[in-house]
């Protein structure tokens, strides 16, 4: 048997069974290590090429591919469970191992807003209304996340991320809540790791949302709150689901990689460009640039 056989076939069952058990939440690691990793390719086409004989290549090669494997699940950049003690910050701030709670106020001066969210692995969902500006519930092993509040151009920038050394090994639970006031104009960015995100921003004046990361599942309703609302995704996700109203036109921009992509209610204006058939004559306008290698692509008028 070829040597070369062998070699391709390994790296195929180890690559899908990585993404395999990541997609079923059973194993988590940063696909970034990977790129990090390119070396390892010239290590084993160097042994392909050593002239001995193949049983002793396909076992180094095994060894050094293990290595690989063990390095990517135990790596510092992948997300894991803390023994951090339960404590009290203030009186809007709540932490222990299992559930984060905290919230900016709203007052009248605020008009536009800035959400920044590193969030790293798990399930997230925005939805849902709050008196106050924002409102954060985190559940799991993950965390804590810090919370940052300032002023910056006339907008309010509100940064939530994980704490410096809170990365570690182990399989996480990490599900977080977010609800924002409807009354003000929102800019939205996520950097994501391995996660499944739903939002609903129907009833939200959402004038950027950027998604930028990796994602196994995403779903996102969009509002016509806006006059103007952009929508910019550049992350390897799986699946996307987007869901914009009829009361506004639409323009989705992709020249992706795509497995399946199904645009109910749009033509093709050109190569890589489809729009409603209202969109030149409506007020209101929503555009969608996709920059990402997915497996399915739906967008759905409602």
């Amino acid at each position: 048997m070829k040597y070369s056989n062998i070699f391709w076939g390994v790296i195929l069952v180890t690559l899908g069974s990585l993404f395999f058990l990541k997609n079923l939440d059973i194993l988590y690691f940063d696909w970034g290590n990977i790129l990090r990793l390119w070396p390892l390719l010239l290590v084993l086409w160097g042994i392909s090429i050593l002239p001995t004989k193949n049983i002793i290549k396909v076992i180094v090669s095994f060894v050094i591919i293990a290595v690989t494997v063990a390095f990517l699940i135990t790596s510092p950049n992948s997300y894991g469970k803390h023994n951090f003690i339960h404590y009290k910050c203030d009186k809007n701030y709540i932490l222990d191992i299992e559930k984060q709670h905290f919230y900016e106020p709203f007052n009248d001066s605020i008009e536009k807003a800035v959400l920044i969210f590193d969030a790293a692995a798990g399930r997230f969902e925005i939805s849902g209304e709050t008196e106050h500006l924002l409102e954060f519930d985190k559940r799991g092993n993950i965390g804590p996340y810090k919370f940052l509040s300032s002023d910056n151009n006339e907008k309010k920038e509100l940064k939530i991320e994980l704490k410096s050394g809170s990365k570690h090994l182990s399989n996480i639970k990490n599900n977080a809540d977010i609800k924002l006031n409807p009354n003000i104009e929102w800019d939205i960015n996520l950097d994501v790791g391995a996660a499944k995100i739903d939002m609903d921003l129907s009833n939200l004046k959402t004038k950027y949302l950027d998604i930028d990361g990796g994602a196994s599942s995403v779903k996102i309703k969009l509002g016509d709150k806006s006059d103007y609302t952009k929508l910019d995704i550049d992350a390897g996700v799986s699946s996307l689901y987007i869901k914009i109203p009829e009361s506004s036109g639409c323009e989705i921009r992709s020249e992706s990689f795509l497995v399946s992509k199904n645009f109910s209610g749009f033509d093709k204006y050109k190569k890589g460009v489809y729009r409603t058939h209202n969109f030149d004559d409506n007020p209101k306008k929503i555009y969608i640039n996709i920059d990402a290698a997915i497996s399915s692509l739906k967008v759905r008028r409602y």
